[in-house]
């Protein structure tokens, strides 16, 4: 039996990983890299940011998820998490005056069990 720690250690490594996976994909597909794991406030209103990248003018705030498939994925950004991501983004603009001309969307993108992508676009609307 795996204890809590360990647990959370191997999810917090496949989901670095994972988060590194899709950064060379997406930027294969021509985005350019901002930042990763941005990490807004403490405590219960704590939020990461796994990716922020920039496609032409838009600021792209990206939540990647291993999970089983895309369903899967998109389900477990609850309303909550949604929240919490458009909070995250609204002060990383802040604090980056850089980016103020530029839109904004959130994507979602599903890495499965066989490493496929599903890049879920402008999922997220605050």
């Amino acid at each position: 039996m795996i204890n809590k720690s360990l647990r959370g250690l191997c999810s917090y490594l496949t989901g670095h990983a994972a988060e590194d996976f899709v950064r060379r994909w997406l930027e294969k597909k021509g985005y350019t890299f901002v930042a990763q794991n941005v990490r807004q406030r403490k405590g219960n209103n704590a939020c990461e940011l796994d990716l922020i990248m920039r496609e032409k003018n838009t600021i792209v705030f990206v939540e990647v998820k291993k999970r089983q498939n895309a369903e899967a994925a998109l389900l477990s950004v609850t309303p909550v998490m949604q929240k919490r991501l458009y909070k995250g983004a609204e002060a990383f603009l802040a604090n980056n005056p850089q980016y103020a001309g530029y839109d904004c969307r959130f994507d979602v993108v599903c890495l499965d069990e066989n490493n496929a992508i599903t890049h879920l676009q402008n999922v997220i609307e605050g």
